[in-house]
C-alpha cells in the first residue's frame, strides 16, 4: 500500500494554477460560445465507448457489499472481465486525494453512521468493511499503470457551474499526482465525468483525456436534454449516464437522435439491464452485472 506522503511536488501544478487565473475567464467565456480553440477531441484510438456494455460502480462490488472503491473490488472486476471502471473521489481532513464516495457512510471505518472525515492515516489503516484495502488516488494510479488496458472514470460530484475553478484544480492535482507518483501517462485511461458544460472546459483545457461521459445526476426538462445532447454532439462526447429513475423512452430518443450512448445506473438485474438494452441504451453502471454476460 503506498502512503500518500506529502512529497515535494512538481512545479506543475503551480504553473497551472497560475496560468489558469489569467485564462479562466476567457477560456470559459470562448468556450460556452462554441469557439473551436476549446474543442479538444475526447477520443483516442486506444478506447472505444462501443466496447463496453457495463461499467463497475464503485471499482465493483463484492459479495452484498457495494461503494468499496477498493484495490480488491479492482481487481475482482478485473479478473472477470471488466476494464471500464467508475471511482468516487473525496478528500481527507488532510488534503488527500482517496477513493470513497463520501464521509456520510461510515464502510466499517468507524463506530456509527454519523459522517466523519478521516485523515489519510486513519483512512489507510482502517480496512473497509474490516476486510478491504482502502486506497488514495495516486494508489488507483499506480494500480492503473499495471493494467493498460483498463480505464477509470472519474466521479468528483462537482455539480455546479460554480465550481468552474475548482474543478480545474482538481484536475490539476490528479495529473501532478500521477506525475509524482512516476505514472504521467497513466491519465491516458482516465476518463472524466462531467456534470456541467464549464466542467469539460475546464478538463479539456488540461489534457487531452482518451473520452468524456456526461452525468445526467438529477431530472432535467426535455429541453435540458436536447440542449446537453446537441452539447455532447458538437464537443464529441460520445456518452452519457443516467439515473435509472430519470431514463424514458423519450430520453433514449434525444441522444439516439444525436448518436450519444446511453448508460443506465445503477442496474444490478441482469433483466432489467437486458430490457434497458433492447431499448436503446449502450449499457448500464452496475456493482456486479460484466459485459461477459451479455455475449
Amino acid at each position: 500500500m503506498r502512503q500518500n506522503t506529502k512529497k515535494k511536488r512538481s512545479g506543475f501544478g503551480y504553473f497551472i494554477r497560475m496560468f489558469l487565473m489569467l485564462v479562466e475567464l476567457l477560456a470559459v467565456t470562448l468556450f460556452l460560445w462554441g469557439n473551436d480553440a476549446y474543442s479538444i477531441s475526447a477520443t483516442t484510438p486506444e478506447f472505444k465507448w462501443e466496447n463496453y456494455k457495463t461499467i463497475a460502480h464503485a471499482l465493483g462490488g463484492i459479495g452484498d457489499k457495494t461503494y468499496l472503491n477498493s484495490k480488491e473490488s479492482f481487481l475482482a472486476g478485473y479478473q472477470m472481465g471488466c476494464r471500464l471502471f467508475e471511482v468516487d473521489l473525496v478528500k481527507t481532513s488532510d488534503n488527500v486525494w482517496v477513493c470513497r464516495h463520501s464521509w456520510y457512510q461510515s464502510l466499517g471505518q468507524w463506530e456509527g453512521n454519523e459522517k466523519k472525515v478521516l485523515s489519510s492515516e486513519e483512512f489507510l489503516s482502517r480496512p473497509i468493511y474490516g476486510k478491504y484495502t482502502p486506497i488514495t488516488f495516486e494508489d488507483l494510479l499506480v494500480l492503473l499503470s499495471d493494467y493498460p488496458d483498463a480505464f477509470v472514470m472519474l466521479d468528483s460530484k462537482q455539480y455546479s457551474l460554480r465550481n468552474y475553478q475548482k474543478t480545474v484544480e482538481d484536475y490539476a492535482d490528479y495529473i501532478e499526482l500521477a506525475e509524482a507518483a512516476g505514472v504521467p501517462d497513466v491519465m491516458r485511461q482516465v476518463i472524466p465525468e462531467i456534470y456541467n458544460q464549464a466542467m469539460f472546459a475546464g478538463t479539456a483545457l488540461l489534457y487531452d483525456f482518451p473520452g468524456y461521459i456526461y452525468s445526467l445526476w438529477q431530472e432535467y426538462s426535455i429541453k435540458e436534454l436536447t440542449e446537453i445532447a446537441a452539447f455532447c454532439r458538437e464537443k464529441n462526447i460520445q456518452a452519457a449516464t443516467v439515473y435509472y429513475k430519470y431514463w424514458s423512452e423519450d430520453v433514449q430518443k434525444i441522444f439516439d437522435k444525436k448518436g450519444i450512448r446511453l448508460y443506465i445506473y445503477t442496474v444490478n438485474d441482469l433483466k432489467e439491464a437486458q430490457y434497458y438494452m433492447q431499448e436503446g441504451a449502450a449499457g448500464v453502471c452496475s456493482d456486479y452485472l460484466q459485459d461477459t454476460m451479455f455475449n
